[in-house]
């Protein structure tokens, strides 16, 4: 979703611009330059690797899950909510997020962690990776892959009744980061 509104943005900017030129008053016969003058700047042509190359801002993320968890002789539906903040480097195509977040879920009342994030911008494609502890305090993992806004997760946890083992979640996220940083560097 992202990718194509990045993508739409540029099309329409690039389309208007050749629009423009051909929209221009006719001009008279090309005569030739002497040596010493400078040729004429060529029209620019906005690209997603124009975007801003080498890039450090900020970050925001949204998340959330619904899936099943399966812990120590027991199957259950569980689900999350995620929010976090941190730092992204822009490298051309590539999007490289660290931040730190808060998780909400039916296993504790709130879970702290890290996690790094990598997209490539044109396919959509991301993974995550990261970890945390809850407020007993008790260690979580998780890895992530999707596209655009949908993706799975995978954790392992402790559950609160004395369960631990893995969770497996469909996921949305909304990478508020990405989004600010397309909406502020559209040309």
């Amino acid at each position: 979703m992202i990718r194509r509104s990045v993508m739409v943005v540029a099309t329409v900017l690039s389309l208007s611009r050749v629009a423009a030129a051909q929209s221009a008053p006719e001009q008279p016969a090309k005569q030739e330059q002497p040596a010493n003058q400078e040729k004429p700047a060529k029209q620019e042509v906005v690209t997603l690797d124009s975007l801003g190359t080498h890039v450090v801002t900020w970050d925001a993320n949204i998340e959330g899950g619904f899936g099943r968890a399966y812990g120590d002789n027991h199957a259950r539906t569980v689900s999350f909510g995620r929010i976090g903040g941190g730092v992204m480097w822009v490298h051309g195509q590539w999007f490289t997020m660290g931040r730190v977040f808060y998780d909400l879920s039916n296993f504790t009342p709130g879970t702290f962690g890290v996690q790094i994030e990598q997209m490539h911008l044109s396919s959509g494609v991301w993974i995550q990776a990261g970890g945390g502890v809850d407020v007993e305090p008790r260690p979580m993992g998780m890895l992530a892959v999707g596209w655009s806004v949908l993706g799975v997760e995978a954790q392992y946890r402790s559950f609160g009744d004395g369960g631990i083992g893995p969770a497996i979640f469909g996921k949305l996220r909304i990478p508020i980061g990405v989004i600010g940083f397309a909406l502020a560097n559209r040309k």
